[in-house]
């Protein structure tokens, strides 16, 4: 699993004005392109953990391709059902509701990019983390 491992935020682009789009709160989106977290993704068994650490606290996405899961996104403030699979060698997870945020995590060389998009959105926001 190219994801395996622990990741550091290095930077990130048009977060603040994705999440406002997004319908996300004004004082998250604030945060959305400084906020320095740290991801530790892994395996465990059937299940995909992505724990994420930062300022304010961490939370944990634990899931098995295919199956409906609960989870905490604090990205627009909500808890909401999700989905992942993987595409492409991509980890892709959105909402079951149709209109929900899309979290696509790319491995590319040392370097992981994470892309929020959602329908009817024409920003897309981008958060790009360093293999620790």
């Amino acid at each position: 699993m190219a994801f395996a491992g622990k990741w550091t935020f290095s930077k990130a682009e048009n977060m603040e004005a994705f999440i406002l789009a997004a319908g996300g709160k004004p004082d998250v989106a604030k945060k959305g392109d400084t906020v320095s977290t740290t991801l530790d993704c892994s395996r465990d068994g059937d299940y995909y953990v992505v724990k994420i650490t930062g300022p304010q606290g961490s939370a944990e996405q634990k899931f098995k391709l295919g199956e409906p899961f609960e989870e905490d996104f604090k990205v627009i403030g909500k808890t909401r059902k999700s989905v992942a699979s993987i595409d492409g060698g991509k980890l892709v997870i959105k909402g079951v509701e149709a209109g929900t945020v899309v979290e696509t995590r790319e491995v590319i060389g040392d370097e992981m990019v994470l892309t929020l998009s959602k329908d009817g959105v024409d920003v897309v926001g981008k958060r790009y983390f360093k293999r620790a």
